[in-house]
C-alpha cells in the first residue's frame, strides 16, 4: 500500500527512534524482468525503536510510487531490510529530476539491459549512505509490498527530501524500465507519521 501524505492524518515521530547504519559494498546488479535490484550482504542496519533490520537489496521504480500532495516524480528507490524474524522494513526515496548524481554511477555505468542477467562488479564499491538524501526525516505508515503478492506488514519508511539524478541518469533507467511501479493506493483510514518539523499537509 502506497499513500499520497497529503490525505494522510500527520502526528509527530521521535526521529531518534529512527537510526541507519552504511557502509561501502560491492555491488550485484541483476535486471530481475521488473527492476533493476542490487543485491547487499554486508549486514548495514536499519534501527527501528529496538529492532534491528539488515538492509538486503535496493531497487528502482519509474514513474514513483509513492506521490506528496498529488505529485508524482520520475522515479523512486527503495532499500528492502529484514529482521530476524522475517518481517520487512522499507526505506523509499523519492528521486527528482536535477544534476548529475555521481554516487549513482557505479550502478549506472553497469545496468544490466537483459533480463536474468546479473553484473558482479568485482572492483566497484557502492556508499549505500551516499545515495540517501542529507536530511534524515521520514513519512511513515504500515503497509504492503508494491510487487505481487503485495503481502501486509510492511514498515515504510520515506524520506522527506527527495535526491536528484539527471535527466541522461533517469532516461537511462527509463530505458529498460518505465511502468513498473503500482498505483497509488488509499489509505483506508491507516495514519502516516512523521518526524518531520511542522508536519505536512
Amino acid at each position: 500500500m502506497r499513500r499520497d501524505t497529503s490525505d494522510a492524518v500527520v502526528l509527530k515521530f521521535a526521529p531518534a527512534s529512527l537510526r541507519i547504519v552504511h557502509h561501502d559494498h560491492v555491488a550485484d546488479a541483476i535486471n530481475n524482468g521488473h527492476t533493476i535490484q542490487v543485491n547487499y550482504s554486508e549486514g548495514d542496519t536499519l534501527m527501528v525503536g529496538g529492532s534491528a533490520y539488515q538492509l538486503v537489496q535496493y531497487h528502482f521504480h519509474a514513474p514513483s510510487e509513492h506521490t506528496v500532495a498529488g505529485t508524482q516524480f520520475p522515479m523512486e528507490m527503495h532499500l528492502v531490510h529484514t529482521n530476524a524474524d522475517g518481517q520487512l522494513a522499507v526505506i523509499g526515496v523519492l528521486i527528482a529530476e536535477g544534476a548529475h548524481n555521481a554516487a549513482f554511477d557505479p550502478i549506472w555505468t553497469n545496468l544490466p539491459a537483459t533480463k536474468g542477467v546479473e553484473n558482479h562488479l568485482e572492483h566497484v564499491t557502492v556508499d549505500v549512505d551516499a545515495l540517501l538524501p542529507r536530511a534524515r526525516t521520514t513519512y511513515r505508515y504500515d503497509g504492503s509490498l508494491t510487487t505481487p503478492p503485495c503481502s501486509e506488514g510492511v514498515k515504510w519508511f520515506m524520506m522527506t527530501t527527495p535526491i536528484g539524478l539527471s535527466k541522461t541518469q533517469i532516461a537511462a533507467f527509463a530505458a529498460l524500465f518505465h511502468g513498473n511501479n503500482r498505483p497509488v493506493q488509499p489509505l483506508n483510514g491507516r495514519p502516516v507519521l512523521t518526524d518531520e518539523v511542522g508536519g505536512t499537509n
